[in-house]
């Protein structure tokens, strides 16, 4: 089978002390809302799939956050560990796709390198 080379439009945003989700992930990758020239929701939705085979599943961030910092805070109460935190809470990844928000979170160097690799981005 002949391999294609798919290239795809998106924007990658260091995560710092502006941004929500700072202290769960490292970095986010946008993409556009609308299946104009861009083709937001199309790569969004592939790549969301590529995630999920790739690393598994994940909750949808705001969910994921809501959980983590309930489990955090009655894990001091509970003297429960991080081993506690659900499996729903990927620790690689997360996403979120409000109407013009298809975001896709990741924890790390390793796993946006990797993203690039496979995902090579438009000029």
């Amino acid at each position: 089978m002949l391999a294609i080379k798919y290239r795809m439009k998106y924007e990658i945003q260091r995560l710092d002390g502006r941004f929500s989700y700072r202290n769960l992930f490292q970095y986010c990758i946008k993409f556009g809302g609308r299946m104009s020239h861009s083709r937001g929701p199309l790569h969004f939705t592939r790549v969301q799939k590529w995630f999920m085979e790739t690393y598994g599943w994940s909750a949808e961030i705001r969910q994921y956050a809501e959980i983590r910092a309930w489990i955090t805070t009655n894990n001091r109460v509970l003297k429960g560990t991080a081993a506690d935190i659900p499996l729903e809470c990927n620790p690689h990844w997360s996403w979120t796709n409000g109407y013009d928000d298809l975001r896709i979170y990741v924890a790390s160097d390793r796993e946006l390198n990797f993203f690039q690799l496979r995902w090579p981005c438009e000029p």
